[in-house]
């Protein structure tokens, strides 16, 4: 499946800043012009699918030595994952064709994510970005049952390729159930709002189908564990349907963001009063002065009229040398403006969000020209949200 990784961060981020990847994970570096990381949870299903596939070799292929059922699985996993990371990178290439800027890929639990900066602004975007990923893992799959067909029967090479060829295909089925954010539910999405013109009326429809799907798929699982007695199906079943139904959540949460932030602007949250320093203060005094007087852990930069030139953060301090603090200055060590995440004064607050979300930070230089303005806060924003949900229910 692919998704716009847009959640909060889950632990303390780096003001301003706006990484290219994400806040956790294993960076393998970059695979065919993607940057491709590896969510921490990655290790566990490896090992988990590892021995799944050891103890079926095992059962199906009696006697053999210890070593080729290990090799087996291990291989078999790897080429497993690479699969998935194809997958994942065919709806990277196709949105990269489309215009639309990806910043990389995360493996984790259930499959990746291609982190998008923007949502599709097309129905047809959608389609196309959404459709080539079961058709990869159909291809592949195909790929590998003929392969295995090739090899002699009766050997554990024959049935690691097999076990590739068919966990690919359904792969690809399973993504085309009709519910968001599987592929099937954003191509559903996209049939409706290309029917329809409406993106929110189309991103509910999908997320209903796929909230649905997963209330079915948490149930087909509770019942395989208490009255057939298949546990490990039924969890790996309970806890797939338990991800999509949070993630259709968020989905229909995010839509009503955007519906109580529209007609909003920047400039009607921003701070314009934020703290800042000259690039020819030394970190001594930068320090002494502003973070421990202010207990702020950063700092904008500017010049004489205003322009921002970038931020300091705590993070840059402790990388240098205490003894050297008198004699090093911010600008040696400040963030250029050019590395940090911007929202204009007149962009929709959505937007701004977004970007917050995006990017794992929680608060916005609001930039105009290269004129520093004020900040916005993920806490203003989030109070504006609660403020009108409250409104909401009153009436």
């Amino acid at each position: 499946m692919s998704t716009q990784l847009q959640e909060a961060p889950t632990r303390r981020s780096r003001p301003f800043i706006g990484p290219e990847r994400p806040l956790t994970g294993f960076s393998l570096g970059r695979i065919l012009g993607l940057e491709v990381t590896l969510d921490p949870s990655w290790i566990f299903i490896f090992a988990l699918i590892t021995l799944s596939l050891f103890g079926g070799l095992v059962r199906d292929y009696p006697a053999r030595p210890a070593a080729g059922y290990w090799i087996g699985a291990l291989v078999g996993s790897l080429f497993f994952f690479g699969s998935l990371l194809l997958h994942e990178m065919s709806h990277s290439w196709v949105a990269r064709a489309r215009g639309i800027d990806v910043h990389g890929i995360t493996l984790f639990f259930f499959g990746g994510v291609s982190r998008l900066r923007e949502e599709p602004a097309k129905a047809i975007d959608e389609f196309l970005m959404s459709v080539v990923g079961p058709i990869t893992s159909a291809v592949v799959g195909a790929f590998f049952m003929a392969i295995g067909l090739a090899l002699p029967q009766g050997t554990i090479s024959r049935g690691v390729v097999g076990w590739l060829g068919f966990i690919n295909l359904a792969l690809a089925v399973f993504n085309l159930l009709p519910g968001f954010p599987l592929d099937g539910g954003r191509i559903l999405r996209a049939a409706v709002w290309g029917l329809t013109g409406s993106f929110a009326k189309a991103t509910r429809i999908a997320a209903w189908a796929g909230m649905g799907i997963a209330y079915l798929m948490i149930l087909w699982g509770v019942s395989q564990v208490l009255f057939y007695d298949r546990l490990m199906n039924g969890l790996w079943v309970l806890f797939l349907g338990w991800f999509l139904l949070s993630a259709a959540q968020r989905s229909l949460g995010r839509l009503e963001q955007q519906r109580l932030l529209d007609g909003f602007r920047v400039e009607d949250l921003l701070k314009p009063d934020v703290l800042r320093v000259s690039p020819d203060e030394n970190v001594e005094r930068f320090v002494q002065e502003f973070v421990l007087r202010t207990g702020e852990r950063s700092q904008m930069v500017t010049d004489d009229n205003g322009n921002l030139l970038g931020v300091v953060t705590l993070h840059e301090v402790k990388s240098v040398p205490r003894e050297l603090w008198s004699t090093t200055f911010l600008r040696d060590v400040m963030i250029p403006w050019e590395r940090l995440k911007t929202v204009g004064p007149r962009s929709p607050l959505v937007e701004a969000l977004d970007a917050m979300n995006t990017s794992g930070i929680n608060q916005l230089p609001v930039v105009e020209g290269t004129t520093l303005r004020g900040v916005i806060t993920r806490e203003d924003l989030l109070r504006r949200l609660a403020v009108h949900l409250e409104v909401g229910k009153a009436k």
